[in-house]
């Protein structure tokens, strides 16, 4: 029978190992956490985007499957904006690049009662973004929300000249 050597505190080499995998695991979760407007999105700018034609889209395609429409949102608009941004500016598509979308919508003052998101990136048109969410399943699912009725859209590009877009869906408490 093998014997285990303890340290000073009592615990066996390989407990004091697994301890310190459990806290450098838990340091690299916290590194990738972000916290709304971390981002530093000065080297980014934003694109023109078709707004009425995006919106138009959306609730032809709502109606089509016999849904109520959507209507811009301000807020939602400035939240999509940083999304856009914070994710060209990192060169990553990333729903959480600058925090999960509960504290965005949270940290802009939007108080919900549904919320969706929909990210795209190198898209070169509106029409071509929302296509690509049309026929895709789970960007699909949210447009169809039935529970949302605002919604906020925007694209920026980077360092890369890629265009990253944004579309957040919301619905006010």
């Amino acid at each position: 029978m093998a014997m285990m050597k303890h340290g000073p505190n009592g615990r066996s080499g390989l407990g004091r190992f697994a301890g310190l995998l459990a806290l450098a695991a838990m340091a690299m979760l916290s590194a990738c956490a972000a916290t709304p407007g971390e981002v530093d999105v000065a080297g980014t700018r934003q694109i023109s985007v078709d707004r009425a034609g995006a919106l138009a889209e959306i609730n032809a395609f709502r109606a089509g499957h016999g849904l109520g429409p959507v209507h811009f949102d301000a807020v939602l608009d400035k939240a999509a904006e940083r999304q856009a941004r914070a994710m060209a500016a990192r060169g990553r598509l990333s729903h959480t690049v600058d925090g999960d979308l509960s504290s965005r919508m949270q940290a802009y003052g939007y108080r919900r009662s549904a919320g969706a998101e929909n990210i795209g990136w190198n898209y070169r048109s509106t029409s071509a973004v929302m296509s690509g969410w049309e026929n895709s399943p789970g960007h699909r699912e949210n447009l169809l929300n039935p529970r949302v009725s605002e919604a906020g859209f925007a694209a920026a590009t980077g360092a890369n000249g890629e265009p990253y877009w944004a579309l957040i869906l919301g619905a006010p408490r």
